[in-house]
């Protein structure tokens, strides 16, 4: 057992990291990855602190002005064009080996996108995006 453990909380290893992408009507590449940070697990339940992020790669023809001070919740409010058709590249689960012994994989999955009117320090347009976080647990075998 680890220190984590003996704090009451589930150690656990990466056993694979991967993000899932998908290429939007304008061009632009998405891609999302879901982490885990943190695990508790008793005896009946499996409770965890999980984080998704985004990341958008476009065509240098979509570049615009970075405007400094506008707060990113305003983002949202400035949409541009909503529900943008996208395709998916690739899904790839994360799997983390709890010191438990199950495996835990999740997943994020693109819902829905929307184009913005703001840009970011890069000038890269900023996409509102709708993730869903999926997951899946896989029991220890008994010898």
């Amino acid at each position: 057992m680890s220190k984590i453990d003996d704090y009451g909380f589930t150690d656990f290893n990466i056993i694979r990291e991967g993000s899932s992408e998908y290429s939007l009507e304008d061009g632009t590449i998405v891609r999302l990855r879901a982490f885990i940070l943190k695990a508790i697990k008793d005896d009946s339940d499996l409770r965890l602190n999980e984080r998704t992020f985004a990341a958008s790669f476009s065509p240098p023809s979509m570049k615009g002005n970075f405007i400094p001070g506008i707060p990113l919740e305003d983002a949202v409010k400035k949409v541009k064009k909503e529900n943008l058709n996208y395709e998916t590249v690739s899904e790839e689960w994360n799997e983390y080996k709890l010191s438990s012994g199950e495996v835990i994989a999740v997943k994020a999955i693109l819902v829905g996108v929307s184009l913005t009117e703001i840009y970011d320090e890069n000038g890269d347009p900023i996409y509102g995006v709708q993730i869903q976080t999926i997951h899946k647990i896989t029991k220890p075998t008994m010898k």
